[in-house]
């Protein structure tokens, strides 16, 4: 599909500085706003069903001191997300916006592999779908059960693990902005690999890793698009 192919603005954790983070709202936000793609967060609760959270446990986002995976779903149905909407579930996500918008999907527990391409295979979004992951064997996981789903390695290692992503036959290495320069970026695109590198919330960064070449930007507001255009058109007029 052409997202392959386009520059992104990636919306970390949905529209997350507008709305709470990886919500429903959140990802609504980012879709009305015109972002390229949506990155959210998979765990696993007590009961097996898969939910969107970035955190182990809902200190940070709802002031309750338990684990993720030691709360039922009913339990965590209950919770809202900085006190104002719903953890929603994996499947929900993909319902709701699978087919609208491409989804990079964070795995955040190992175990729950098959799990998630059941949901991309259900859903028929496995094309719409880059997983990605810090953990290698994540994603080789991934890549045994349904070879043609896309991965993405994340990493905040320096130099790039180029070769990791490589072996695992990834579409994508998703390294933390600092460690983004003009020579990471061409040996990874000597490797075929993209570049999509998080998490930009300021024009001036944005413009200078677009230099570099990365193929894509998570950004927590996706008004940050609209922001660097304005400014590509600028320097186009000088």
């Amino acid at each position: 599909m052409s997202w392959r192919n386009n520059f992104l603005f990636i919306a970390h954790r949905g529209a997350s500085a507008l709305e709470p983070e990886n919500t429903l709202a959140a990802f609504k936000r980012a879709l009305s706003m015109g972002a390229d793609a949506i990155e959210l967060d998979v765990r696993r609760s007590k009961d097996g069903v898969l939910v969107v959270l970035h955190d182990e446990d809902l200190k940070r986002v709802a002031g309750v001191d338990r684990k993720v995976w030691e709360l039922t779903i009913e339990e965590l149905k209950r919770i809202k997300v900085f006190g104002k909407e719903f953890i929603p579930t994996l499947e929900e996500v993909l319902a709701e916006f699978g087919n609208k918008i491409p989804l990079f999907i964070e795995i955040k527990d190992e175990g729950i592999e098959s799990k998630v391409v059941e949901y991309l295979n259900l859903y028929k979004v496995y094309d719409n779908t880059l997983v990605i992951s810090f953990n290698y064997n994540v994603l080789l996981k991934i890549k045994e059960i349904l070879s043609k789903v896309d991965v993405g390695l994340i990493t905040y290692r320096y130099p790039l693990p180029v070769d990791e992503a490589q072996k695992l036959k990834a579409l994508a290495i998703l390294p933390r902005y600092n460690l983004v320069s003009p020579r990471a970026i061409s040996i990874a695109k000597s490797k075929n690999l993209k570049v999509y590198t998080w998490t930009i919330n300021d024009v001036s960064t944005a413009l200078k890793v677009i230099n570099y070449g990365v193929d894509g930007i998570a950004t927590d507001n996706p008004a940050l698009k609209n922001e660097v255009r304005k400014q590509q058109k600028l320097v186009r007029y000088f």
